[in-house]
């Protein structure tokens, strides 16, 4: 285990971390108000974090960290699954801020989040940590329960907690976000 291999993975488990928590519940919560529950399971930010991959390769110099195959990310209840995720950091001490050295985190390759009965899905999910904004795209879903929310690109600043959901605008589409919501019942 080399220096660099061992500052970089915790940084790097820390971070994937913090980023499911910020995605998933501003996501649920600017799409739609009964999702403001998100992902309950990484709100204890000190919960053990595992990440198991198939490979992972560290190139401090370029500030990279790639986790590749069967990436598995997981937090109390929270299970995050994709191909590959890829975490590009500033090198060396001194940054601070949102995300500390960590300048964007990228999950590509049928990505999903699940915690409980809520999850949230997309081919791609890229967290700016400098610019505070995260997009979920392609076929991108959330849902909570019955309650489903579905669109091709999801856009959230997360200073703001501003979120913006885009229409598939492919053929056979139909050029619309689509949501599914599901009142509770007086018996629930």
């Amino acid at each position: 285990m080399s220096v660099a291999f061992d500052a970089v993975l915790p940084r790097a488990a820390r971070f994937v971390a913090a980023w499911l928590v910020v995605m998933a519940v501003q996501a649920g919560t600017a799409v739609a108000q009964d999702f403001g529950g998100a992902f309950e399971g990484m709100r204890d930010k000190d919960a053990p974090v595992e990440i198991e991959a198939d490979r992972l390769e560290v190139v401090d110099k370029q500030g990279l960290a790639v986790f590749e195959g069967n990436v598995s990310v997981v937090q109390g209840s929270t299970l995050l699954k994709t191909r590959r995720l890829t975490v590009r950091y500033i090198s060396g001490k001194g940054a601070s801020g949102p995300g500390g050295n960590i300048r964007s985190i990228e999950a590509t390759g049928k990505v999903a989040v699940r915690s409980k009965d809520q999850t949230a899905s997309a081919d791609k999910a890229i967290v700016d940590m400098q610019k505070q904004i995260a997009t979920l795209s392609g076929n991108v879903s959330i849902s909570q329960g019955k309650n489903i929310v579905t669109g091709c690109v999801l856009t959230i600043d997360l200073a703001t907690n501003a979120a913006t959901l885009q229409p598939c605008t492919s053929a056979g589409s139909g050029g619309r976000v689509k949501m599914l919501f599901t009142p509770k019942s007086g018996n629930q």
